[in-house]
């Protein structure tokens, strides 16, 4: 019995050496089948997001959201702008903008008060010094397309400053024009302006649209000079109004959120390689990840598609009922890691989205106002008393706030803080209207 004992006693200490020595390769196998699983259930979601992507007809490539942007069989104002853009490359753009500042200052009194004359004189110096670029945006505008492509494959974007830099001189140039009297140069010239926000209509991701959106905002701040200095000629009026409505570019939310989903998606092509459940997006040239990275890959692109289809379908509804579309679709945590993308849900300024398109909507409002004026040699009483549609606030989808005075009147939204007046500026000092003072300068 003692030997008998002594055996299983060695048997036993011989089988738990042995399952203490393979133990490890089962809880790794074990860990790999349970990552397996939920890498796997990951993957699924993600390959349905992308194919409720492709059934709702939306882009999932480069070539599919440039699809019917080409420029087409006219001219094309891109090569136009390239060559402005490459003549104020090196323009110190901070003189510029403190000459610009000064002309502002006096438009916001009534009547405009001119800058000094030392001041316009320095001012027409470097607008002579632009004039071949000034000269060739011109010309751009005049175009009815433009194809300004970037390199979004390889995320290799355009400087932005030289176009900064333009719009400072196309409103100096504005203003300027205003100041002297010479309103229909005045419009052309801020008409050229609101043209060129479509070199950053072309390629629609985040930081384009953030570019954009900057310009978009300064050039509503030169119409009142322009709709204040004197009587201008119906048919400025009219390319005005017309420039101020192509300036809404009304599918250009829904795109922007589009074409940042695909740049994203192929980004997180690239790092997943194989991993990636979509042939079509898949990149051969990248290394499978260890499998302790795949599955939170996965997983944060599966959520990553998941919000930004949300995001678009939000964008795609009309003002005001993306304001509240648009935060329901933010309700997905945190997406990525510090260093792979920023968060669309933190970054997209809805509200100066919506308080520049107020302000080119009150430009437009303001210019049906001044035909009234003219016709009727006074101005409306109330917004009803224009006969023709008025576009309407994208804060409350109503009727703008019009107030009219003696010298002047005042068409705005209520803006973000709900005003119950007409403001052309918020308290941050943001445009979300248009103040028109109707006493030129000078008088």
């Amino acid at each position: 019995m003692n030997g008998m004992t002594g055996g299983a006693r060695r048997r036993s200490t011989h089988l738990r050496r042995q399952i203490a020595g393979r133990l490890p390769v089962l809880l790794a196998v074990l860990v790999l089948a349970g990552c397996s699983v939920v890498e796997r259930t990951a993957s699924h979601r993600l390959r349905d997001e992308i194919a409720r992507i492709r059934v709702a007809g939306e882009p999932l490539t480069f070539e599919e959201l440039r699809a019917g942007q080409s420029a087409g069989d006219g001219a094309d104002a891109a090569a136009d702008y390239r060559a402005a853009a490459a003549l104020l490359a090196d323009l110190d753009s901070g003189p510029l903008f403190g000459l610009v500042k000064a002309y502002r200052a006096g438009t916001k009194s009534c009547p405009p008060v001119p800058p000094s004359t030392e001041v316009r004189e320095r001012a027409r110096l470097m607008l002579a010094q632009a004039e071949p670029a000034l000269e060739l945006i011109d010309r751009a505008a005049r175009s009815e397309a433009c194809h300004y492509a970037f390199n979004l494959e390889t995320g290799e974007f355009p400087p932005f400053h030289p176009f900064r830099t333009a719009g400072g001189l196309l409103s100096l140039r504005t203003l300027e024009f205003a100041f002297t009297g010479a309103v229909d140069r005045a419009a052309a010239s801020l008409i050229s302006e609101l043209r060129m926000l479509r070199v950053f209509e072309t390629e629609p991701v985040l930081i384009v649209y953030l570019v954009r959106l900057a310009a978009w905002e300064r050039a509503p701040a030169d119409l009142p000079a322009v709709l204040g200095a004197g009587t201008l000629s119906q048919a400025s009026l009219g390319d005005l109004d017309e420039a101020l409505r192509r300036a809404e570019a009304p599918g250009l939310l829904k795109r922007t959120i589009e074409g940042e989903r695909v740049w994203g998606m192929n980004q997180l092509a690239a790092i997943l390689g194989p991993d990636w459940p979509d042939g079509e997006l898949q990149s051969a040239s990248a290394k499978r990840r260890p499998f302790w990275e795949r599955r939170r890959l996965v997983r944060q692109a599966s959520d990553y598609v998941a919000v930004t289809a949300a995001m678009t379908h939000a964008a795609g509804e009309p003002w005001p009922q993306v304001f509240g579309a648009m935060p329901a679709a933010f309700r997905i945590p945190k997406l990525f890691e510090p260093d792979m993308s920023a968060d669309l849900a933190s970054s997209l300024p809805m509200e100066r989205a919506g308080q520049a398109l107020a302000a080119t909507r009150a430009g437009r409002v303001a210019i049906a106002v001044e035909r009234h004026r003219r016709r009727q040699g006074k101005l409306p009483v109330s917004l009803t008393d224009l006969a023709s549609p008025l576009p309407a606030d994208p804060f409350t989808g109503h009727d703008l706030l019009y107030q009219g005075a003696e010298d002047g009147f005042v068409v705005s939204s209520v803006g973000p803080a709900r005003a119950a007046d007409a403001r052309a500026v918020d308290e941050k000092g943001r445009p979300q209207g248009i103040g028109v003072c109707l006493v030129p300068p000078g008088r």
